[in-house]
């Protein structure tokens, strides 16, 4: 748990922006999960790849007037989510260049301000309260009656991490402080149990690699003959990718017509 907290004050700003965010992709009345990284991908330059520490889930920075975006791809998919809204709540409101870290592999935790505040934000963005609301209703989920089975349902639903829908059930008032507290000592490895209990489908995208839009402005030049096929070899290396894997085989050699050859063409 974070000791610093948000004031009321605070939370009403996130929620309004979270809210015009919602609004302006046509997202209010809608479960974002993982189409949070086309949003992502619109205005940003995005970076997925497997990064050996698993306490960074993300960062992002300017640099020379572009935003770039690091997702950590080694995470679990719906710890990339959370970190890719976390990350649009840096670059819409200028607060890029933070390193976003959990120590627990939980929902990262932070003393600076502003990290509570995306982390915040990112909450709101990707669980709203009135969806989370209709959404229970929908599914038949009594908010009298939540227990761990529901909310691992209710988390798989919108593809974010367990303890953040735990959370978003507190904030909301659903769940009462004790109950919260209950229901936040559950483990990652019991959460596993009850995804491959109530056989659930969680998307994987373990140890992506993704640079941007690298691997199509490659595959741009080389059809345009702009470069040649040892130079698309070269830059699809960075995606752990091959021409053969795009539908590309290596051109033979260049062989210069033969004398006959040359000969029928003249006459025709």
């Amino acid at each position: 748990m974070q000791n610093k907290k948000l004031n009321k004050r605070d939370i009403q700003i996130i929620q309004r922006l979270a809210r015009e965010k919602l609004i302006e992709y046509c997202k209010l009345n809608d479960v974002i999960g993982t189409g949070v990284f086309s949003i992502l991908e619109k205005d940003n330059k995005v970076l997925y790849y497997p990064l050996e520490d698993q306490q960074v889930w993300g960062f992002s920075e300017i640099i020379r007037g572009k935003s770039f975006v690091c997702i950590n791809t080694s995470l679990p998919y719906d710890k990339q989510v959370f970190a890719a809204a976390h990350e649009l709540y840096h670059v819409w409101f200028g607060s890029s260049g933070e390193i976003m870290i959990s120590k627990d592999s939980q929902e990262p935790d932070s003393e600076e301000e502003i990290e509570l505040y995306a982390n915040r934000f990112a909450a709101e963005f990707l669980v709203n309260e009135e969806l989370l609301r209709q959404e229970m209703k929908v599914f038949d989920i009594d908010k009298d009656s939540l227990g761990t089975k529901e909310i691992v349902k209710l988390a798989n639903l919108f593809t974010v991490p367990y303890k953040t829908m735990a959370k978003r059930l507190y904030e909301t008032n659903i769940l009462s402080r004790k109950e919260f507290e209950k229901f936040m000592i559950i483990t990652d490895e019991q959460v596993d149990i009850w995804c491959n209990r109530l056989g659930l489908s969680v998307p994987v995208r373990k140890d992506r690699i993704g640079l941007s839009n690298l691997v199509d402005k490659a595959m741009n030049l080389y059809e345009k003959h702009l470069i040649t096929y040892e130079k698309l070899e070269y830059l699809l290396e960075f995606a752990e990718l091959t021409p053969k894997e795009m539908g590309i085989e290596r051109e033979s050699a260049y062989q210069p017509p033969t004398d006959e050859e040359l000969d029928a063409i003249m006459e025709e």
